[in-house]
């Protein structure tokens, strides 16, 4: 085995003995998998010389199988399973955002044109909410997905060297939708500044704020002329 392969064994034998660790704590196939797994552990690290490699290669295949599967896996959080519903939420927000299609109000085709909201000025209201909102949540999903790297970080750092999977994939694009949102400024090497994500978070927040309090205004100013109009002029 050369280094190289040597010290990808080596890792892999680090994420099997977590798994197995995580395995033991629940039910009987969990405890039997935590047993399989780790008789095979003692095997590879115990092994002769002469048949180190085929115990290795047979520890290092049920590994990275039960990694594989670690969604199926009979424990209540499967490793990076926190990001499955960000993941989710920030694919909702990747997609084509014309206006009027984040909260799909008008069917496709019917949305109001710019000559409709001069004729109903409410209806740009509608849409300057609608888009900030939309950045409200935005910002928010950004952050749960920065807390799901968090909470992961262990089995991120435990399966840096296998092979991307679809999953492993997926984690990847969360943490890419994630900057591509433009949420984090300042870094030349693109990476995420610590903490960054709550300030922008707040003034986003108070943008939304002051644009709501500004429609309140708006609709609080029409309601009473409304309501006047309705009125009658003068005794029956």
């Amino acid at each position: 085995m050369n280094p190289e392969d040597a010290a990808s064994f080596d890792r892999t034998l680090e994420l099997g003995k977590e798994i197995a660790a995580v395995l033991s704590a629940h039910d009987v196939l969990g405890r039997w998998m935590a047993h399989h797994i780790g008789d095979l552990i003692i095997r590879a690290e115990s092994a002769p010389e002469a048949e180190a490699d085929e115990i290795r290669r047979e520890t290092a295949t049920a590994v990275l199988a039960l990694w594989n599967h670690r969604a199926t896996l009979p424990i209540p959080s499967p490793p990076l399973d926190a990001f499955e519903p960000v993941l989710r939420a920030l694919d909702r927000l990747s997609e084509p955002q014309d206006p009027w299609h984040f909260y799909r109000i008008f069917p496709p085709g019917s949305e109001p044109s710019d000559d409709d909201m001069v004729v109903a000025p409410l209806l740009r209201i509608a849409l300057d909410l609608e888009e900030t909102v939309r950045g409200v949540v935005r910002e928010i999903v950004v952050v749960a997905a920065r807390e799901a790297a968090d909470r992961e970080a262990k089995w991120l750092r435990l399966s840096e060297h296998v092979e991307e999977d679809e999953q492993r994939a997926a984690r990847d694009a969360v943490l890419e939708l994630a900057r591509t949102l433009a949420t984090y400024t300042g870094d030349t090497d693109g990476q995420p500044a610590a903490g960054a994500e709550f300030p922008k978070l707040r003034a986003t927040l108070l943008r939304a704020e002051t644009q709501l309090a500004e429609v309140r205004r708006t609709l609080e100013d029409r309601l009473p002329r409304r309501s006047s109009e309705s009125e009658p002029s003068g005794p029956m």
